[in-house]
Parts: C-alpha cells; sequence; structure tokens
C-alpha cells in the first residue's frame, strides 16, 4: 500500500479551528440559549462524530508516514494537535448529549409523570426512548418500595392547600388520601398537598392567593 510522506507540523494542521469545531460549540450555544432544551440536531451531532472520526485518521497517517520521527517535536506537534482537537470534540459532544439527558429527567420529575408532548417534540428518537426508560424505571422503584419520590420538593407548611383550577382535569384518585377528586376548569377548592402537587408542577392548578 501507499504510505503518506510525513510533513511538518504547520503544512498539516493549517486549517482553522473553527473548521473542526463549529458544530460542536454550535450544539453547546443552543442549549445554553434554550429555556428548556432546543429541537433535537441528530444531522450536526453526526457531522460532530464524523470530523472526531476523521481526527483519528489524520493524526494516525501521520504518524505512520515516511519520515516521521517520534522524537523531535516538529514530528509530534502534528499528530498532538489533531489528538488535542478530536479531545476537545468529544468532551463538547459528551456535555452537550449529558445536559440534554439531565433537563429530560429534571422535567420528568417537575410534571411526575410523562413528558408533554409539546417537550417530546424537542428530543430525537433515541431521547424519547431515553424519557420512556427513566419514568419506567422511576416508576416501577418507587411502586416497589412505596414511595412517591415526586411529591413535596419542599417541607410543606400544611396539609391541606386552598387551589384554583385552571384547565378541567377530570376525575382521578388522590395518591396520598386515596379519594375520588373530580377537578373542572374554574374551580376553587382546598384539598391535600400530596394529591396535586404533581398538578400544580404541570401548571393545571394554582395555589389561589
Amino acid at each position: 500500500p501507499v504510505r503518506a510522506r510525513w510533513r511538518p507540523a504547520q503544512s498539516c494542521c493549517r486549517a482553522p479551528m473553527d473548521k473542526w469545531t463549529k458544530e460542536a460549540v454550535e450544539l453547546l450555544r443552543d442549549v445554553e440559549k434554550a429555556a428548556w432544551l432546543p429541537p433535537a440536531q441528530p444531522e450536526k451531532v453526526l457531522t460532530v462524530v464524523s470530523k472526531i472520526v476523521d481526527l483519528y485518521r489524520r493524526g494516525d497517517e501521520l504518524q505512520k508516514a515516511d519520515g516521521f520521527d517520534g522524537t523531535l517535536p516538529s514530528s509530534v506537534m502534528g499528530p498532538r494537535v489533531y489528538m488535542l482537537t478530536l479531545a476537545r470534540l468529544q468532551r463538547c459532544l459528551l456535555a452537550y448529549l449529558r445536559c440534554r439527558m439531565e433537563r429530560i429527567e429534571a422535567l420528568r420529575w417537575d410534571v411526575a409523570g410523562i413528558l408533554p408532548e409539546e417537550n417530546k417534540a424537542m428530543l430525537s428518537e433515541n431521547e424519547i426512548g431515553y424519557a420512556e426508560r427513566y419514568n419506567e424505571l422511576l416508576v416501577e422503584f418507587q411502586q416497589a418500595y412505596d414511595l412517591e419520590l415526586t411529591r413535596d420538593y419542599q417541607p410543606p407548611e400544611d396539609l391541606y392547600v386552598r387551589v384554583n383550577v385552571l384547565q378541567t382535569i377530570g376525575q382521578f384518585i388522590g395518591p396520598e388520601s386515596g379519594q375520588a377528586l373530580d377537578l373542572k376548569r374554574g374551580d376553587h377548592t382546598v384539598l391535600r398537598r400530596g394529591d396535586i402537587e404533581h398538578l400544580i408542577r404541570q401548571g393545571l392548578i394554582e395555589h389561589s392567593r
């Protein structure tokens, strides 16, 4: 097979840094600006992955090129730049993916149930699968130990709260009292905090002042 000839570092790494990092930085900036999450961009993620693969290939070719001497700084600088850029892209991509996962998890706790459709519309297919599986595991754990972990983030001052119903909810069983409840839009009532805490976090009802 034809082997590449070694070239000095300044010639092999002449491409501007933003050629390699542009998409990764854009992904992070989009997440930082979003109120919750920006729409998933799988094509841009795949672009970053392909650049990581390309950087590895280029660095590997330089080290296998005729005339390469790993003891000379001028020889190792080129592969080193490629590998450092590769590592930076990996960190950026992992930070982006982990941030999205953490926000998906946090919203599951806030709504105390399946994610709303408007939020699911922002997710990729893999993220939707992750959210559904995370919800299943949380439900299984709570049922196994008879716990309601998504209730009472802060110690309640009173067991009962006065609330206004903003959207018709219909009939359901209060998870704390076990009583049958029927809430319609416009209702003003007093209920056990543990029965409606999740509805408050979903924005379906609000505390009455």
